[in-house]
């Protein structure tokens, strides 16, 4: 890089790439799938136990990624006081995509349509990918992560936004033993309440490891918060906001997933006060991973 004087800018300056620290990515291609993702991983910098690292797996990681591995990166350098150690961050993303990737989410994270059409505008051919996605997940991924990174297997958490935090539900309800942790921020449950309710129904008797969740909402999601004018919004938006019922199916599903799994589950739900669907995760997150780490 040459020298620059008082004053001076280099106008290659635009294309030099901003890195998070230890970061990476690489592209796996998935037999149960079908498709190629994009994964994401951060690795503390600091020895870890002998146990490993616990691990944290993000969904919708191309959007999400770099503000929960940033946030684990920075809370976890002073844990004593902030509650939270250091983890690896595992993100589960899409090639050639920037941010979410409606088509391929919809498909990956649904066992079918929504089951009222008038509250989603994908169609079956959209959907139904979800029972690969979960085999991808635990036969494919996990298995290579913890081939390849420090990572406690023990201590494995799944983290989803909105149709995301559904899916972690859903999977919750039918793989409980996948994961030690689930972490749902304002869950799409009104794609199928039904379905999450009706496999609770039919947990397993078997005794199951302690495992803990965290479901959040924003107090914003079934109205209008004070910064936001009316005018701006169209009536179909209101009807879907009140079809939808994001705080009160969140707060119900939490109350029965906490009493299907009774103390073989810690399940807190929380209501972001000030939060709206677009800002639950960046505020909630570190009452999320607190919560977790039990």
């Amino acid at each position: 890089m040459p020298e620059l004087k008082c004053g001076d800018a280099l106008e290659e300056i635009a294309t030099m790439p901003v890195t998070l620290p230890g970061c990476r990515k690489f592209l796996f291609s998935s037999c149960e799938a079908g498709g190629s993702y994009e994964i994401f991983t951060f690795v503390p910098d600091a020895d870890p136990p002998t146990s490993g690292f616990p691990v944290i797996y993000v969904l919708d990681a191309n959007a999400e990624f770099a503000t929960v591995a940033e946030t684990v990166r920075r809370v976890s350098l002073r844990p004593r006081a902030t509650g939270i150690g250091p983890s690896v961050v595992v993100g589960i993303g899409y090639p050639q995509t920037s941010d979410y990737n409606m088509d391929r989410r919809n498909f990956d994270f649904t066992r079918s349509p929504a089951s009222d059409a008038a509250l989603s505008d994908r169609g079956p051919e959209d959907c139904g990918g979800q029972a690969a996605y979960i085999r991808f997940l635990g036969s494919e991924l996990q298995p290579h992560i913890v081939r390849h990174l420090p990572v406690d297997q023990q201590r494995q958490t799944l983290l989803g936004h909105s149709l995301g935090g559904y899916f972690v539900l859903d999977l919750l309800v039918q793989h409980p033993g996948m994961f030690a942790g689930y972490i749902a921020f304002s869950p799409s449950v009104w794609w199928n309440r039904l379905e999450l309710s009706r496999s609770l129904a039919r947990l397993p008797a078997r005794p199951l490891r302690p495992i803990r969740a965290y479901v959040t909402v924003g107090r914003w999601e079934e109205e209008l918060a004070p910064w936001q004018a009316r005018e701006d919004f169209s009536e179909e938006y209101f009807r879907l906001r009140a079809a939808r019922r994001m705080i009160g199916n969140t707060r119900e599903i939490s109350a029965e997933i906490a009493a299907a799994f009774g103390d073989r589950a810690s399940v807190k739900f929380e209501i972001g006060e000030t939060d709206d669907h677009a800002t639950v995760l960046t505020s909630r997150l570190c009452d999320a991973l607190r919560f977790i780490m039990g």
